[in-house]
């Protein structure tokens, strides 16, 4: 009870703010996925120093294929793709983890791999639908 009466009214107005504020981001977050249609196609862009070497479609991807990523020292057999995810496989970084992060597969997901300067982020590309234009 002694706990209770440290705060002042403001105390627990700004406590309270903060605290709501601090779901912000999640409920923006989750306002972007609900935007992304089930139809949209996946794509995995693979950035390398900012610029984008290799643009790869997940969706509809069956079986497993391991590639390079091309202008990049890593060892051969470096990205896994498995049933439409996407993994780094091995890495030279010293903590592992870019491998680590495991597979992903959801629009808005990233593997970033500060050694290499390597980013494989995950985009939904909406199908292309030609718009009706209505005129009087």
């Amino acid at each position: 009870m002694k706990l209770l009466r440290l705060f002042k009214r403001w105390d627990w107005v700004i406590i309270v703010t903060l605290l709501l504020l601090s779901f912000l981001p999640s409920a923006v977050f989750s306002y972007q996925q609900a935007g992304i249609s089930e139809d949209a196609e996946l794509v995995a862009i693979i950035s390398v120093d900012n610029e984008v070497v290799e643009e790869i479609t997940l969706t509809g991807h069956v079986g497993n294929d391991i590639l390079d990523i091309p202008g990049v020292p890593c060892d051969t057999e470096s990205i896994e793709l498995k049933d439409g995810q996407i993994r780094m496989k091995s890495s030279h970084c010293p903590e592992q983890i870019c491998v680590l992060t495991g597979f992903i597969s959801r629009p808005g997901q990233t593997i970033i791999c500060l050694h290499h300067r390597v980013i494989i982020e995950i985009q939904a590309v909406q199908g292309h639908t030609d718009e009706i234009i209505i005129s009087y």
